[in-house]
């Protein structure tokens, strides 16, 4: 018997048992020799030809495959890609002859499969253009550029943004409280004992009675102008009021 098979037979006994620890009886991990897996005929992701040629050049600098492919068992006991099928056809072009894959132990009806693979393909996620810009700029020789493979459509897009470094300003600051209070009017000196506490300077108290229609206010104000700060609806209160008492005899 061949060396190399007996061995990934030997391997694949090991990884069985904790697939059965890891997934149950729904999956389970296996080594293979991507040649002897069945690509879909129909797969709906497609990569440019530079990015595939880049994914290509990736896996042969590294000698695997960064994920891991998800597969399922037909009936005619091919194992069939649902999840992989570019990175297992790198693989090939690549030269690499043992790649790690799970497989789907479920019976898959067709709309199962194909739900799973458009899922695997539409479940990513979206790129922050500045950070990736960020990312980009720190990668300092050609080689890292390549292996980043991104596509000349996210170079053209991410090109014309411009990093600028800054420090926030100092910037002087008052802090004003209102404390709204059901106690005694006795009981007010220990109140504003405790509030001494609060780095503030100007300490204003109030019925409790009044916080509702005084939060309802700020809030009013805050969806009339469409401001999301409460300090800065205050301030468009603040000119209301004015702009009120100006107008008073």
């Amino acid at each position: 018997m061949d060396k190399t098979i007996f061995d990934m037979d030997a391997e694949n006994q090991k990884l069985r048992k904790i697939s059965k620890t890891i997934f149950g009886e729904s999956a389970e991990i296996q080594i293979i020799d991507p040649k002897k897996l069945k690509l879909l005929k129909q797969n709906a992701r497609y990569f440019k030809k530079e990015t595939f040629k880049q994914l290509i050049e990736n896996v042969k600098n590294d000698r695997l495959l960064s994920s891991v492919p998800l597969c399922h068992r037909l009936q005619s006991g091919e194992i069939e890609v649902l999840s992989g099928n570019h990175r297992v056809q790198a693989a090939i072009e690549a030269g690499i002859d043992q790649i790690l894959i799970i497989i789907l132990l479920e019976a898959l009806s067709d709309t199962r499969r194909i739900a799973i693979q458009l899922s695997h393909n539409a479940l990513v996620g979206h790129d922050d253009r500045n950070i990736l810009a960020d990312l980009w700029a720190k990668i300092d020789d050609i080689n890292g550029r390549l292996y980043a493979g991104l596509s000349s459509d996210t170079l053209n897009e991410i090109k014309n943004i411009k990093l600028i470094n800054f420090s926030t300003p100092a910037i002087y600051t008052k802090t004003l409280t209102f404390a709204f209070t059901d106690s005694e009017k006795e009981s007010l000196e220990s109140i504003l004992k405790t509030l001494g506490a609060i780095p503030s300077k100007e300490i204003h108290l109030a019925p409790l009675r009044q916080f509702d229609e005084f939060f309802e206010i700020i809030l009013k104000t805050k969806k009339k102008f469409k401001i999301k700060n409460s300090a800065v609806a205050l301030l468009h209160i603040i000119d209301i009021v004015k702009a009120h008492l100006g107008d008073a005899p």
